[in-house]
């Protein structure tokens, strides 16, 4: 089962049975042989759907064609493609037809077929559009156009050849990656727009990872020059809701979530949990809006025992966790140390396409 753009469907059956009316053959042009890339597999798992062509796809396969020609609707089949996105292993898992991951890539092509039988074996042209999806959200389209001189026939390496063209753009683009899916789907800057202290007492800012889901944003991880085990994190992502509840309603649903999501990993690793503070408010000259924290404290019965002291904050339309490895006694000047240096992205268009639908 396929996946297609159905809106296309009437469209394409009449040009494909008017044909494409011009009258003169242009000179075939050399096609240049891509090689295989490197750094492939990339870590990345997509669904793959064969689709049609738009109407400027199309007009593309029909463009300067005689009239003994006609453009066919996947004239080259969609397991074709599939066969060669497999054997030239670019994703590290295929997922046929099947919505199993947040990308996909839909493929429609049209390839240009003679009327008459003595032109069979004459190079034929195909148009072939990659679509790359993420949830749904188009965010990138591509269209491949390729001469087959295979005495009219559409040999495996050409279909790889096709694929190599996109994935050439695909690479120069950026196209799977996580700054580009942002930029695509409207969402916060955060590399840009986000600011964040360097430095908090004795600890440093080590790494910032932009997760690949715009709803999850960015986390940042602070460590200390002597003690490995010493973590101060803060995470920054949009709110999934309509900014019309009180802020402190928002913070402690999400800082229960978070104590929720701690006790399980306790409990997985059986280790008994002493909560200290839940719910306890936090305030700070920097905010409109106090923020709420817990503490808690875990151990095993070898021994093992760890602390964890979470805060939640709003910030315009963000959510701000501060999430630490120690007692609160420790980490709450380091928190409050953060504010005068923190500024988070203002709402993205995304996030207010989101709230509209929700109101």
């Amino acid at each position: 089962m396929f996946k297609f753009s159905c809106r296309w469907i009437a469209t394409a059956s009449v040009l494909c049975i008017l044909g494409c009316a011009h009258q003169v053959t242009p000179p075939v042009p050399a096609q240049p042989i891509l090689p295989v890339p490197e750094n492939t597999p990339i870590a990345l798992d997509i669904n793959v759907f064969s689709s049609y062509l738009s109407e400027q796809g199309m007009a593309a396969c029909q463009a300067d064609l005689p009239q003994s020609y006609q453009c066919k609707n996947d004239g080259i089949p969609a397991g074709d493609f599939l066969n060669a996105l497999s054997s030239l292993a670019l994703f590290e898992n295929l997922s046929p037809s099947v919505s199993r991951h947040d990308y996909e890539l839909l493929i429609g092509n049209q390839l240009t077929q003679p009327e008459d039988s003595s032109n069979a074996h004459s190079p034929r042209k195909s148009v072939t559009e990659f679509s790359v999806e993420w949830r749904g959200v188009s965010i990138d389209t591509f269209s491949v156009e390729y001469w087959h001189q295979n005495q009219g026939a559409v040999s495996p390496s050409d279909v790889s050849q096709v694929i190599l063209t996109w994935w050439k753009h695909v690479e120069n683009a950026k196209v799977f990656s996580t700054p580009y899916l942002y930029a695509a789907m409207g969402a916060s800057d955060y590399n840009a727009q986000l600011h964040l202290p360097e430095t908090l007492d004795a600890f440093s800012l080590s790494q910032r990872y932009l997760y690949p889901d715009p709803f999850r944003g960015v986390i940042a991880r602070y460590t200390h020059p002597e003690f490995e085990e010493a973590i101060l994190d803060i995470a920054v992502y949009p709110m999934l809701s309509a900014l019309t509840q009180p802020s402190d309603v928002s913070v402690k649903a999400e800082l229960k979530k978070a104590v929720d999501t701690a006790n399980e990993v306790a409990k997985a690793r059986a280790m008994a949990v002493t909560m200290q503070q839940l719910f306890t408010p936090v305030e700070s000259a920097f905010l409109p809006n106090a923020g709420v924290m817990a503490e808690m404290f875990a151990e095993s019965e070898t021994g093992e025992s760890l602390f964890a002291s979470i805060y939640v904050f709003q910030i315009e339309d963000k959510f701000v966790k501060f999430s630490t490895t120690f007692p609160a006694r420790i980490s709450d000047r380091l928190v409050q140390a953060a504010f005068p240096h923190l500024q988070v992205p203002p709402e993205s268009a995304l996030m207010k396409e989101i709230r509209r639908a929700l109101k």
